[in-house]
């Protein structure tokens, strides 16, 4: 797991980036509350779905696209219920149940990766792959 910062509405974020299939499988499964922030990175644009299942903490889940913030869903623990819409994401941000509506984050405001530079992320991405 990779450790970087997201920006999102003019804040940033520490955050974990699931970048692995292994890694977003996982995702936040068996993390007690608090829960860190997790940012789920793609190569390319594609449409995703998230569930709960044996995740014990409930989250504000923010699918993005092109930079901008596309969906905010909320994920409760344990749930099977799928979770986002058919619409194409190319980052997913996990936070803690209540951040999202605290700091006034809504449908298209920026998002975006911080740290790991373009450069250095795409060869995690590569290396990703091997996995």
């Amino acid at each position: 797991m990779h450790e970087g910062y997201i920006h999102v509405n003019s804040i940033v974020f520490p955050s974990l980036f699931a970048i692995s299939e292994r890694e977003q499988q996982k995702g936040l499964m068996d993390v007690k509350w608090p829960p860190p922030i997790m940012s789920f990175v793609y190569e390319s644009p594609r449409i995703n779905k998230f569930w709960m299942s044996n995740t014990p903490s409930p989250l504000d889940i923010l699918f993005c696209y092109n930079g901008k913030v596309t969906q905010i869903c909320k994920g409760e623990p344990y749930s099977t219920s799928v979770i986002g819409k058919d619409q194409f994401s190319d980052l997913v941000i996990e936070f803690p149940e209540g951040i999202v509506s605290s700091l006034n984050i809504k449908l298209g405001h920026k998002a975006s990766i911080i740290s790991p530079n373009s450069h250095d992320l795409k060869k995690i991405l590569a290396s990703a792959r091997n996995f």
